[in-house]
């Protein structure tokens, strides 16, 4: 895999877009794909044992959440793309988990079962549940809702989130024991 654009080449590239030059979003596009590609590939290959959502399906799904239907609003920069992309990615793997658990007789695998949200929630989550939660925790702090979906469904790290938004790692790992805790507390896991 090629290295990611830096934040400033990303911003750069999408001034260039929005001044009409399509070959500038061609690369942007090029780019998030391969580094969402790679991320889901990593996070999936951590948590799932799914053979019907692979890393190109999550991806796929996600791209056309992202770029096909509505317009997309107005990107500042490469943290802004990613934070869109991972809100993408939460919205095909809850739909996918929703469609598993509308089964006759759902599974205990039919969970949540990602690795971020079972080691920082304690225990697996019902879809609608968590969905429910982000969507009010989204309401509440934007920017926590904005972490935790880049956390838990884009599997970035601290240091990753803290370099895509322009926080410092320290705000960053603060809004997210903020944003787990409540998390908790909204999902009543033990």
């Amino acid at each position: 895999m090629n290295p990611a654009p830096g934040d400033g080449d990303v911003t750069r590239l999408l001034h260039a877009a929005a001044d009409g030059e399509p070959a500038a979003m061609d690369q942007v596009v090029q780019d998030l794909y391969q580094a969402l590609h790679h991320l889901a590939a990593a996070q999936l290959g951590r948590e799932r044992n799914d053979p019907m959502l692979s890393a190109t399906v999550l991806i796929n799904e996600a791209w056309l959440k992202l770029f096909a239907g509505e317009a997309l609003p107005p990107l500042e920069n490469r943290g802004h793309l990613l934070g869109l992309a991972a809100h993408a990615m939460r919205q095909v793997l809850i739909d996918h988990a929703r469609r598993r658990m509308s089964a006759k007789r759902p599974q205990d695998q039919d969970r949540m079962q990602l690795t971020e949200v079972a080691d920082s929630l304690g225990a697996e989550v019902e879809p609608d549940l968590l969905e429910g939660a982000l969507d009010r925790l989204a309401a509440l702090d934007p920017r926590q809702a904005r972490i935790v979906d880049m956390r838990f469904f884009a599997g970035l790290t601290g240091e990753q989130i803290a370099a895509a938004t322009g926080l410092s790692t320290a705000t960053v790992q603060r809004e997210w024991r903020m944003a787990r805790a409540w998390l908790r507390r909204e999902l009543a896991v033990d």
